[in-house]
């Protein structure tokens, strides 16, 4: 599980929306213009992002110099709980490889255009399955699985964007976003409890597993699920066609606006990714649904094996539990993000930023903030350091720059930087010492974007350059 959704949440750095000079500024806010007559992202530019409800100093805990885990009798699991949170905990991670993307002027607007790959994930763990380490399953106990949640697609991804100001001091832009699917698994789990008891455990089961994957299912002469196995006559070509093309489609959008109150201080928000896949092709699926009353094996030492035992157990569940086949087409619906902020610039050449990020999955919501200072001291090289923090999280510090050589600019971003590290010491059943050096313990969250420009006419907009001049209101 951890491997499948280690987010559809995980965004681009929130470093990256006030770095004027990068023309993807675009792409969290389509309305800020590119400072540039006409750029091209060369094919070297990616994203990637991973964010966990649980740090490192969550799950081994310290005491003295020594860190010890969950199943060790120094362990405080009252400080688990507070961080796995009521229902569940989760992982998210997001890669994003940028194929092609460019973007010119035309008249008073600005067109831009990309190609991209994204691969998401996310897994929801929940909340009882880290009371059983310390508690086991104790008589009339009741275990609610339910929270579960796995979900990972892999879906390209075409950009139409066009900004355009509306009088002097207001711009809105738009950002247009055919995707197409190409391999997703997905859960919906409605019910899954465990009930303890003296006399029986029983469990209570109903769900589905929705995938679009090249694979195929067999079901026996009841309808059930009787064997899954990925496709081995696949070759290259057929891979091509099948997932570089244009199945599985979807749509989403992003819709922005920057309002200037003065040369000084302006305001803007966009909201971003509202969408969803379609998927239409390669669809096998399971649902499960039934309940099952354990009341324990029967198991003779002297006579019985142990294999045959639990095979047989294995049998009842399944004779209990109903595993039927699908073929349903499905919807995933990608993840919508909210930006507010406000820019005041101290001189022309250096400006500080507020910025709010709120982030919706599901019953989900994740909530940042991102304070930035913001410098451009020469036309070849700007700058961006700031500070990230999170609702129930911790504090980071984030940074960036960019530099261009000519026409030719690269440039990185990161937020949640760590700025905390420790080094973990563990103790085996033999008394060994083993030590693991510069571990963030306070880490949950890292992301960083990185790419190539061409960038053509850097003097950007009429009467306003790259670097503004230090003129008229500016003493």
């Amino acid at each position: 599980m951890l491997g499948t959704g280690a987010n559809l949440r995980a965004q681009d750095p929130m470093a990256l929306y006030y770095m004027e000079t990068i023309p993807q500024t675009s792409r969290i806010n389509p309305a800020f213009r590119p400072r540039a007559n006409g750029y091209y992202s060369l094919p070297a530019s990616f994203g990637f992002s991973f964010r966990s409800d649980l740090a490192v100093k969550d799950v081994f805990q310290k005491h003295g110099d020594k860190w010890y885990l969950p199943i060790e009798k120094q362990y405080d699991y009252s400080k688990l709980y507070k961080s796995v949170g009521k229902k569940s905990t989760m992982f998210n991670s997001r890669f994003e490889y940028d194929v092609v993307g460019l973007g010119f002027r035309v008249g008073k607007g600005y067109v831009t255009f990309g190609l991209s790959e994204h691969i998401v994930g996310v897994s929801s763990l929940p909340s009882d399955l880290f009371k059983i380490p310390e508690s086991g399953f104790p008589d009339n106990t009741k275990l609610d699985f339910s929270p579960l949640r796995i979900s990972a697609i892999a879906y390209k991804q075409i950009l139409l964007g066009y900004s355009r100001p509306i009088n002097d001091k207001l711009t809105i832009g738009v950002n247009l976003k055919p995707v197409f699917g190409q391999v997703a698994v997905t859960t919906d789990i409605r019910t899954f409890t465990l009930r303890t008891g003296t006399s029986e455990w029983s469990v209570d089961a109903e769900g589905d597993v929705y995938s679009s994957l090249p694979a195929v299912m067999t079901e026996d002469e009841n309808g059930e699920l009787d064997d899954f196995e990925f496709r081995d006559d696949l070759e290259d070509g057929d891979y091509i066609e099948k997932y570089a093309l244009f199945s599985n489609p979807g749509f989403a959008i992003d819709l922005g606006a920057v309002y200037n109150f003065t040369e000084r201080f302006s305001v803007s928000a966009a909201l971003n990714n509202l969408g969803f896949i379609s998927w239409q092709e390669d669809l096998n699926g399971v649902s499960f649904q039934g309940q099952y009353a354990f009341k324990g094996i029967e198991y003779n030492t002297a006579e019985d094996d142990w294999d045959d035992v639990m095979e047989e157990l294995g049998d009842s569940l399944q004779n209990v539990i109903q595993f039927g086949t699908q073929h349903k087409k499905f919807k995933t619906a990608l993840t919508p993000s909210l930006y507010l902020g406000a820019s005041y610039r101290l001189t022309p050449t250096i400006s500080v930023g507020l910025l709010s990020r709120s982030v919706f999955w599901k019953k989900a919501f994740h909530q940042n903030f991102n304070l930035s200072l913001n410098l451009q001291p020469y036309s070849f090289v700007s700058f961006t350091v700031g500070l990230n923090t999170q609702i129930k999280g911790n504090t980071y510090f984030g940074s960036g720059f960019s530099l261009f050589l000519g026409p030719l600019q690269f440039y990185l971003l990161s937020d949640y930087l760590p700025v905390r590290y420790s080094t973990l010491k563990m103790v085996d059943k033999n008394g060994k010492e083993d030590k693991i050096p510069f571990v963030p313990e306070r880490q949950k969250e890292i992301t960083f974007r990185t790419g190539l420009n061409l960038v053509f006419g850097r003097q950007g907009y009429v009467n306003r350059s790259m670097l503004e001049k230090r003129t008229n209101q500016w003493k």
